[in-house]
C-alpha cells in the first residue's frame, strides 16, 4: 500500500496536516496534558500557600507573596528563555525531560526550607523548570502535530484535562492549610516524579526535525501516524504543499524581521500585561479572600467553588475556540470581560457575590487563556517558534514577577478594590494591543499563518 510515507515527494508539514485524528493523537494529547496538569498545580499551589508561609516564617503578607508567588515567575522568566532556546537547538523532547526533573527536585525539597530565603530559592528553581511547560509542551507540540481544522479544539481539550489541577490543589488545601502546607509540595513533587518516565513516550516534533534537515527521523514519526490512520480505516487525502524553510541554526533574529516584527511587538506588550490580569487573580484569590476577613477554612472553601470556573471555562473553550469569530477577536472579548468581573470581585463583600463574580472571572480567564495559547503558537514560523515564543512568553513571566510584586503591595496597602481596578486597566491595554496589531489565524495552516 503506497501512502507516500517514505517518499520525499511531500514535505513533513504537508503530510502532518492531512492525517486524520487517530489513537496515537489521543495518546499524545493525554501525555501532553499530564505535564501541564502539574504546571498548573504549581501555579495554584503557590497562591494557597501564601497565608500559610506568612504565618510559618513570620513574614508580612506582601513578603510572603514575593517569596511564594512572584519569585516563582522570576525563575520561569529565565527558564522559558534558556529552555526554549534549547528546545529549538536540541529538540522539543530533550527540554520536556529536563524541565520535569527540575520541577520535581524543587518541589520535594521545598518543605524542608529552614527559612523564607531558602524557600524562595526553591520556588525560583521550581519556576525555572515550569517555565517552558505550557508554551513548549502543550502549545507548540499541539500546533506542530495536529491538523489545522481541529488544532484549537484539541489544545482546549488538553488544557481542560490539565485544569482539573486547581480543584485537586484546593481539595488538598482544605485539609492541609495552614498547619500542614508542606503536603501540597510533597504531593506535587511525587506526582511530577511519577510522570517523568511517561515523557519518553512523547515523540520529537516532526516539524522541528524537518526544518533542521532531519527528514529521515521525521519521516519515521509521521509514517507511524499515517500507518495508524490507515489501520483504523481512515482516509489519507493527498497532501497540500506548504513552504518549509529549513535551517540548522536557530535564527531568533528572524522573528524581528519583516511581518514578524509587528507580531513580536504585539506579543511582547500582550504578554507583559495579560499575565498580571490572569495571575493577579489566579495566584492571589485565596489571599484576597483572607485579606477580606475570611478564615482559612472559609476562604479555601470559597476558592474551591471559584476555581471550578477555570475547568468550566476550559470545557466551554473546546466548543467555541474553532466555532466563533476569529481567535484574535475572541481574545479581545474574553480579556475585557474578565477585567470587568475582576472589578466586581474586588468590590464584592458578600459570600454569594464573591463566589459568582469570582467564578465568572475564572471562567472567562480560561476561555481567554486557551484561545491565546493557540494563537501565540500559530503566528510565528516553526524554525523559531520555541525560541521566539519562549522569548515573548518569558516577558509574561517577567511582567508577572514585577506586577505581582506590585499587586501584593497594593493589596496590603490599598485593598482588593484598587488591586482589581489596576488589573482592569491592564486588561484594556491587552485588548487594544491585540485589536490593533494582531493578525487573524483561525483554521489556517501553521506555515500559512506564520508567513
Amino acid at each position: 500500500m503506497n501512502l507516500g510515507m517514505s517518499s520525499n515527494k511531500h514535505s513533513i508539514a504537508a503530510r502532518l496536516d492531512r492525517i486524520p485524528w487517530t489513537s496515537l493523537h489521543t495518546k499524545l494529547l493525554i501525555l501532553l496534558s499530564l505535564g501541564e496538569f502539574f504546571d498548573l498545580y504549581d501555579l495554584i499551589a503557590g497562591g494557597f500557600a501564601v497565608a500559610a508561609i506568612h504565618l510559618y516564617y513570620h513574614v508580612g503578607i506582601s513578603t510572603s507573596i514575593f517569596y511564594t508567588v512572584a519569585i516563582f515567575f522570576l525563575g520561569a522568566f529565565i527558564g522559558v528563555i534558556l529552555l526554549g532556546y534549547i528546545g529549538d537547538y536540541l529538540g522539543r523532547r530533550t527540554v520536556i525531560l529536563i524541565n520535569m526533573a527540575i520541577m520535581s527536585l524543587a518541589y520535594l525539597l521545598t518543605p524542608f526550607s529552614p527559612n523564607v530565603y531558602v524557600f524562595g530559592a526553591l520556588r525560583f528553581l521550581a519556576g525555572f523548570g515550569a517555565g517552558p511547560e505550557a508554551i513548549l509542551v502543550v502549545d507548540i507540540m499541539s500546533t506542530e502535530f495536529f491538523q489545522p481544522s481541529i488544532r484549537g479544539n484539541r489544545l482546549a481539550i488538553a488544557y481542560t484535562i490539565a485544569w482539573l489541577a486547581p480543584l485537586v490543589v484546593a481539595g488538598i488545601a482544605i485539609f492541609t492549610i495552614p498547619l500542614h502546607w508542606q503536603w501540597i509540595f510533597w504531593i506535587g513533587g511525587l506526582g511530577i516524579l511519577s510522570i517523568i518516565p511517561l515523557r519518553f513516550m512523547i515523540p520529537e516534533s516532526p516539524r522541528w526535525l524537518e526544518v533542521h534537515g532531519k527528514y529521515d527521523e521525521a519521516d519515521k514519526i509521521v509514517s507511524r501516524f499515517e500507518e495508524q490512520a490507515v489501520k483504523e480505516g481512515k482516509r489519507l487525502p493527498e497532501p497540500v504543499e506548504v513552504e518549509v524553510i529549513k535551517t540548522k541554526k536557530v535564527p531568533l533574529g528572524d522573528a524581528f524581521k519583516g511581518p514578524y516584527l509587528k507580531r513580536m511587538i504585539m506579543l511582547i506588550i500582550f504578554q507583559f500585561f495579560q499575565a498580571s490580569v490572569y495571575y493577579g487573580f489566579t495566584s492571589l484569590a485565596p489571599t484576597v479572600l483572607y485579606e477580606k476577613g475570611f478564615t482559612f477554612a472559609k476562604s479555601t472553601t470559597m476558592t474551591f467553588i471559584i476555581y471550578t470556573g477555570y475547568f468550566i471555562g476550559s470545557v466551554i473553550s473546546i466548543f467555541v475556540i474553532e466555532k466563533l469569530f476569529d481567535r484574535k477577536w475572541q481574545i479581545v472579548t474574553y480579556i475585557i470581560l474578565a477585567g470587568i468581573f475582576g472589578v466586581l470581585f474586588g468590590y464584592s463583600k458578600s459570600v454569594a457575590l464573591l463566589e459568582v463574580s469570582g467564578f465568572l472571572l475564572a471562567t472567562f480567564l480560561n476561555i481567554f487563556s486557551n484561545t491565546y495559547h493557540l494563537y501565540m503558537a500559530e503566528i510565528l514560523p516553526t524554525r523559531v517558534r520555541a525560541a521566539a515564543d519562549g522569548l515573548q512568553y518569558s516577558i509574561s513571566r517577567l511582567g508577572t514577577f514585577i506586577l505581582i510584586t506590585l499587586l501584593g503591595s497594593i493589596l496590603v496597602s490599598l485593598g482588593p478594590t484598587t488591586l482589581f481596578l489596576v488589573t482592569f486597566i491592564f486588561s484594556l491595554i491587552v485588548g487594544i494591543d491585540i485589536a490593533v496589531l494582531g493578525p487573524k489565524s483561525s483554521g489556517q495552516k501553521v506555515e500559512v499563518v506564520a508567513k
